[in-house]
């Protein structure tokens, strides 16, 4: 009677390009989880309240606003721990308009510098949504000397809800893809050890203990699991390298030095720990069996 003999070897490398695989996927989507997660937060930092202000609006009147607003719950800080009020002058308006279009506003609109004064406010992450808006839209519209008061809302109402959905579909994606390479890699780890079940088992009988005889599967498991990792986390940072290049833009977003490094040392010890539990778990097992079992 034949019987099939499975080479170590290609076990073992069946094993790395399973934990690679997984390596891989997980890094992908956690450098596009962390890139719409920062390209969402750069999308919020820049949202602003903007508020117009009637011509008759006196510079001295203006500076009183500018106190105002600085004494406000809902005005943020910038990088730099300042009130994040910007004033803009409606000449400087004009003079930026005429440089980016290109065109003369007193011959299109017929009249002498149409903008209005403008105040930038920073809102605080507290309010930077929906509701949070409109609250500070209607108090501000009350002010005397107010023309208009404008924000993002297009963004606040859609762009912020479909970054967490999408954030929320990419962890989703991450566990379901994780729990089926961890049934592929556990059959690999099972098939491993069970080509070794005689000889596993015939250190048991020799007095060997539990501890010793998983020594060295234990410290293979990990070296997969370091090999593993570290093949995906380069496949997966080779891809990211080659968009980045062909879509200059996205290297802000996915090719953050700090990020990298966390990812990379994250990749390698999760791959190492599940390779270690999948090893631990099948290896028990087989050192359960009762000798006369093993077949």
């Amino acid at each position: 009677m034949k019987t099939n003999k499975v080479k170590p070897n290609s076990i073992n490398q069946l094993l790395v390009i399973s934990i690679a695989s997984m390596a891989f996927i997980s890094c992908l989507f956690f450098e596009l989880f962390f890139g719409i997660s920062t390209w969402g937060q750069e999308v919020k930092s820049q949202m602003k309240m903007y508020v117009y202000l009637e011509d008759s609006v006196s510079y001295q009147q203006i500076q009183q606003h500018i106190i105002t607003f600085k004494k406000s719950t809902f005005v943020g800080r910038t990088s730099d721990n300042k009130i994040d009020i910007q004033f803009v002058s409606k000449n400087k308006i004009a003079a930026d308009f005429q440089k980016k279009s290109n065109e003369n506003y007193e011959e299109l609109l017929g009249e002498n510098n149409p903008f209005k004064n403008l105040l930038v406010l920073g809102v605080k992450e507290d309010f930077k949504n929906a509701e949070g808006f409109s609250r500070i839209a209607k108090q501000i519209k009350v002010v005397p000397g107010v023309f208009e008061v404008s924000y993002p809302s297009l963004y606040v109402s859609l762009l912020i809800v479909k970054i967490k959905q999408i954030s929320l579909i990419l962890i989703v994606l991450i566990l379901i893809l994780a729990l089926l390479i961890y049934v592929q890699l556990s059959n690999y780890v099972k098939l491993n050890i069970h080509s070794n079940r005689l000889l596993i088992k015939s250190m048991q009988l020799l007095g060997s203990t539990n501890g010793f005889i998983s020594k060295p599967y234990l410290i293979n498991a990990l070296l997969h699991g370091l090999y593993g990792g570290t093949i995906g986390f380069v496949l997966s940072m080779s891809l990211f390298y080659y968009f980045s290049n062909a879509v200059s833009e996205l290297s802000i977003l996915f090719l953050n030095p700090t990020i990298q490094i966390l990812s990379f040392l994250a990749c390698v010890i999760f791959c190492m720990l599940f390779s270690l539990f999948s090893t631990f778990l099948s290896l028990n097992k087989y050192l359960k069996i009762r000798h006369s079992n093993l077949f």
